[in-house]
Formats: structure tokens, C-alpha cells, sequence
């Protein structure tokens, strides 16, 4: 077989996939597993590659960010932090078979010390102290407020230290905390000075009510800070239109 031959088969299976896949709703990929075609993968081996040797999970849901960079080689320290109670006992329960993976007491965190409500959505990845657009729950039901708690919440700059001692770690901190990264940037002014690494959320369509990071601002700050990047996913799309809500960025200082 001919390189034309090669190209004209490989269209043709592209366009077979893309029509079954509009007929069934179904979406087949071969792809071998790589960096490329994992997320997941390229995260933990970026963690390898820069010498982290910290993780701080702030929002860790039920834990699966933690136990995909276990999942992937990594072997260093992870301290997850979650407020909502039921996927609080979701994370304490999957780290316990991970020596090197603590979860600190149920709280949020955010600028300052204190109480503060969350609301709790059907499927608790979309829980967040800010509320919820109704333009958003209208099209993805499980986003739905169902009840609210009541969390503490600390400032990093507060209880940082009891969780990372000396100054030889390299730490990478991950926020996912659903419209609340700048409240959590605020209460870290002086750690973020330590961070090797930021993985954060990053809203290209704010679903969440009185957001005070848009996606400009979160390019500005890391600029500022120093950090360059390193990886984005796409992380939510309005299944409607086709339009990307949010991505999760991947940067770390050179």
C-alpha cells in the first residue's frame, strides 16, 4: 500500500467515525496511551519531570485527582483538603491505602479564618461557596443546589505550615474550589512564594454567581508570579452549544 492509499483509507475511517458517532451519541477512539491522549498521565509525569515533591489538593471531591497522580508513578506527599461532607468521607476512605496521602480535617479555604456555608449540589463536583447559575443547573440538572452546610475555612498562610516543614519541599498546589480560586490566592500571599507549581481552574464561562477571577485575570496573575505554561485540559463544555466553560491550567516556575 501507497502513502495515498494510506491517507485516503485513514480519511475514510475518520469519516465513518464521525458519522456512527452523530448516529449513536458514541464516541470510539484507538489511541496509543500517552502523555498526549491522557491528561491524567502528563500531569503526574510533569510532577516527576519538575521535582514536586508536595502536593496541597485544595477541593478534592471524592479524590480522584490525588489517586490518578498515585495511579501514574507519582510517589511524593499529597495533603487534601474538602469541605463537603459526604465527599469528605469519600476521600478519607480512598487515601488510607496510600501511605504517603493525608487529608486534613473537613474545612474549605479560602482568605481568612473562620465559618462560612457551602452549597452542596447534587453531584458534589459542582458544590462550591459561591451559588450557581440558574442558566446552568437549566441544562445540567445533577448541578442543582440541594442543601447547604456550614465548613470551617482557614487561610494557607495559616495552616500551611502544619501540614509541609523545611524549606527543601517542591510543591505544587492544585485549586479546583468551583469560582473560588481567588479567595483561596488571597489567603496564600506568602505561600504562594513557595510553590513550584500551580494547577488551577480556570473559568472561560463563569457558571458560578459573583466569580472574582475571570480567565484574564488568572493569565495575569500567574504571569506575575512567574509561572510559565506547562499544560491545559479542557475540563466542562455545554453539551448544547459546544462551548468550553472551564479548563484546568498546568503551570510551574522554570
Amino acid at each position: 500500500m501507497n502513502i495515498l492509499q494510506s491517507i485516503l483509507q485513514s480519511k475514510t475511517l475518520e469519516r465513518a467515525k464521525r458519522y456512527w458517532g452523530k448516529k449513536t451519541g458514541l464516541h470510539i477512539r484507538l489511541k496509543r496511551f500517552t502523555p498526549s491522549a491522557s491528561e491524567e498521565m502528563r500531569t503526574a509525569m510533569l510532577l516527576q519531570h519538575m521535582g514536586i515533591t508536595h502536593v496541597i489538593d485544595i477541593g478534592a471531591n471524592t479524590g480522584q485527582f490525588a489517586e490518578s497522580l498515585y495511579d501514574f508513578g507519582y510517589t511524593g506527599h499529597v495533603v487534601s483538603f474538602e469541605p463537603v461532607s459526604t465527599a469528605y468521607q469519600q476521600v478519607v476512605a480512598r487515601s488510607k491505602k496510600y501511605p504517603n496521602w493525608q487529608v486534613a480535617e473537613r474545612c474549605a479555604i479560602g482568605s481568612e479564618n473562620g465559618t462560612i456555608d457551602i452549597h452542596v449540589s447534587d453531584d458534589t463536583v459542582f458544590s462550591s461557596i459561591l451559588g450557581i447559575k440558574d442558566s446552568y443547573v437549566a441544562h445540567n440538572p445533577k448541578s442543582k443546589i440541594i442543601r447547604t452546610e456550614k465548613t470551617p475555612v482557614y487561610a494557607l498562610d495559616e495552616i500551611a505550615h502544619q501540614y509541609i516543614q523545611g524549606d527543601q519541599a517542591r510543591i505544587l498546589l492544585k485549586i479546583d474550589t468551583q469560582g473560588y480560586e481567588k479567595q483561596v490566592l488571597d489567603g496564600a500571599q506568602q505561600f504562594i512564594n513557595r510553590v513550584s507549581g500551580l494547577k488551577i481552574e480556570m473559568p472561560l464561562y463563569p457558571i458560578y454567581e459573583n466569580a472574582q477571577f475571570n480567565f484574564y485575570d488568572i493569565v495575569d496573575y500567574v504571569k506575575e508570579k512567574g509561572f510559565q505554561p506547562y499544560s491545559f485540559h479542557v475540563e466542562g463544555v455545554d453539551l448544547n452549544t459546544g462551548r468550553v466553560n472551564t479548563i484546568d491550567g498546568l503551570f510551574f516556575r522554570d
